[in-house]
């Protein structure tokens, strides 16, 4: 993995959140995504495409490597996000599952997409996560967006968020199993983000496949503690 910290950038218990106990609300209507018509990616594509990645890191180096795989798909994510539409394409959701498992920088991006706003998602920024994640400058610059969408009153763009996870949700349903960890958790901490109550639920499903995904035992420690931004939509 790129980041081994990258999981601590996410979830912070500092003054920008909240630990107040109130009503948090069940859900945003997030129906279980429609599988009809996805199908499972087969096995050998999946080993092919993680071995790619794997001989581009080694070879180029991490951040030259992560930039050429994100290159196309950061793009695909973006525009769909920008437009709340959703769409299964089978070979670049393959490639974002493929890099989230391989690089948690390339993961982190992808949930900095989903809470930042249209016209305040710098493709640039986020590429540079993806990149250079432990870099001074992306570390700080990652820091001071996170403490501010904690403290937005805004609260989050719950269509934008809606999108993210039925593509995560779509990720779960075509990949092997030992692929879904990342956006298993990723929906969860989205959920959890949002003040939906099946936060944990989906952090219990990823570690139910891997026991060590940081990010879902992070969303518990959160849940448990009551923790939650500011501009959690169930406030």
């Amino acid at each position: 993995m790129s980041s081994a910290a990258s999981d601590n950038t996410i979830i912070k218990e500092d003054d920008t959140m909240t630990n107040r106990h109130g009503k948090c609300c069940d859900g945003f209507g997030f129906d279980d995504i429609d599988a009809d018509g996805i199908e499972p990616v087969d096995d050998a594509f999946i080993e092919d495409m993680t071995e790619h990645l794997r001989s581009s890191r080694r070879e180029q180096g991490p951040e030259m490597a992560n930039r050429q795989w994100m290159n196309g798909p950061l793009d695909f994510w973006l525009d769909h996000l920008d437009d709340h539409r959703v769409d299964h394409d089978e070979d670049v959701l393959a490639a974002l599952a493929v890099g989230m498992d391989e690089s948690l920088s390339i993961r982190d991006a992808l949930l900095l997409s989903l809470m930042l706003r249209r016209g305040e998602c710098d493709r640039d920024v986020l590429m540079d996560v993806i990149a250079r994640p432990s870099t001074p400058e992306v570390a700080t610059t990652v820091r001071d967006m996170m403490f501010d969408l904690f403290g937005d009153d805004r609260g989050p763009d719950v269509e934008r968020c809606r999108t993210g996870i039925a593509m995560f949700s779509s990720m779960g349903l075509m990949m092997p199993r030992r692929l879904t960890v990342q956006p298993l958790a990723s929906i969860a901490y989205i959920l959890w983000w949002l003040g939906d109550r099946r936060a944990p639920l989906y952090a219990l499903r990823s570690l139910a496949v891997d026991d060590s995904c940081s990010l879902a035992v992070l969303v518990l420690t959160a849940v448990s503690k009551g923790a939650r931004p500011r501009g959690c939509a169930c406030q």
